[in-house]
């Protein structure tokens, strides 16, 4: 199917009048949006860039919204007859098409003042850039292991007397006490001076041994074996960063009739399609027609919103995760550890075990949120 491209606005503007136009690029693309400004009597194109300055309120975005009783309307369940009421504690899974992190990103977000957390989750967050899929949304049962962690990367990073001398008297510098800066400079000079000797004879040392006998030995080896001594290693725990969370959700499905059953195959079909790739469509690779875009890409797999549910409402005493990507789809059609049948061939059980990897990392200001 060929790319439609957004249209020129039909309609006539009066001068300095901005508007926007969307079309859907390929069967099932992404959509696309141009921006137009009238200007000496016909609509020109202009850059989204262009667009937000002379229209500085779109400088933010609006939010995903939360999910609801109406987010259940037509989703796959398991059990097949559970209601939804107002005490009904459930998970809510529903699918949206990826979106690359720097596409279609708002920039004037992160210079108008909003917050860092708003700019960096953007991606995740902005209504308009997530469009569902045609998979319908699933509802399983809450089950027993629900849990969220946390991982910081703290290490230890070893200093040569001389790199610390330096990055004291670069600290100095940073935070403006130049009287300081001057004396660690004059002290990295002197440190340095001091360890140069007994450091160059230790290499030449190192360098005869190995021309002998091949071997090669280290400075503190030199002085372990000879002095009893090694060069202070100045370690500081510095931080690194933290990781994205990870978390997986067990289910054993057992059906009790035969529209379960088929209701099951369903639910375990949406979880495969959803995070297997699907081969690229005309429209989505610029300057790229034909059947080289099905030969030669193919479309990252779609991302899925877990919600733990109270009701119609999320339940705020359970962690809720950003949006996720399922990492790992893992179904056992013999979760007692024997295969075991209904007269028309349906599993007596089934067991699905479903991985998900955040998107986007949770920071501090975040934690009554996730």
């Amino acid at each position: 199917m060929s790319a439609t491209v957004a249209k020129k606005p039909t309609d006539p503007g009066t001068e300095g009048q901005t508007t926007t136009t969307t079309a859907k690029t390929g069967r099932g693309g992404n959509r696309q949006k141009k921006y137009w400004l009238y200007t000496g009597g016909e609509w020109t194109d202009i850059s989204r860039n262009r667009y937000q300055e002379l229209n500085p309120e779109t400088a933010s975005y609006t939010t995903l919204s939360a999910p609801n009783m109406g987010s259940t309307t037509s989703a796959h369940r398991y059990p097949k007859d559970a209601a939804m009421a107002k005490e009904s504690d459930y998970v809510l899974f529903e699918f949206y098409k990826y979106v690359p992190p720097f596409s279609g990103i708002n920039r004037s977000v992160s210079t108008a003042g909003s917050s860092g957390s708003q700019a960096y989750n953007q991606s995740v967050n902005d209504e308009s850039l997530y469009e569902k899929t045609t998979l319908n949304s699933v509802i399983l049962y809450m089950p027993e292991d629900i849990s969220t962690g946390y991982k910081a990367n703290w290490s230890g990073k070893a200093f040569s007397n001389q790199g610390r001398n330096l990055l004291n008297t670069a600290g100095a510098a940073a935070n403006g006490d130049f009287l300081s800066t001057i004396g660690n400079a004059g002290e990295s000079v002197e440190g340095a001076l001091n360890a140069f000797l007994p450091n160059l004879g230790e290499k030449s040392i190192s360098a005869v041994i190995s021309k002998i006998t091949g071997e090669q030995i280290g400075n503190n080896e030199i002085f372990a074996s000879t002095k009893g001594v090694i060069l202070n290693p100045n370690v500081e725990l510095l931080f690194g960063g933290i990781d994205l969370r990870n978390f997986q959700l067990n289910y054993k499905l057992v059906p009790r009739n035969q529209p379960e059953a088929e209701e099951i195959r369903k639910i375990i079909n949406v979880f495969r399609k959803a995070m297997l790739p699907s081969f690229a469509q005309a429209g989505d690779v610029p300057f790229v027609s034909g059947d080289a875009v099905q030969d030669n890409f193919i479309r990252v797999p779609n991302v899925c919103r877990v919600s733990f549910m109270k009701g119609g409402i999320l339940n705020e005493f359970v962690p809720q995760y950003k949006m996720c990507a399922i990492t790992q789809v893992d179904v056992n059609y013999t979760p007692d550890g024997a295969y075991a049948t209904y007269g028309d061939g349906n599993m007596v059980a089934i067991g699905l075990q479903l991985a998900f990897q955040e998107t986007k990392l949770v920071f501090s200001e975040e934690v009554e949120k996730y």
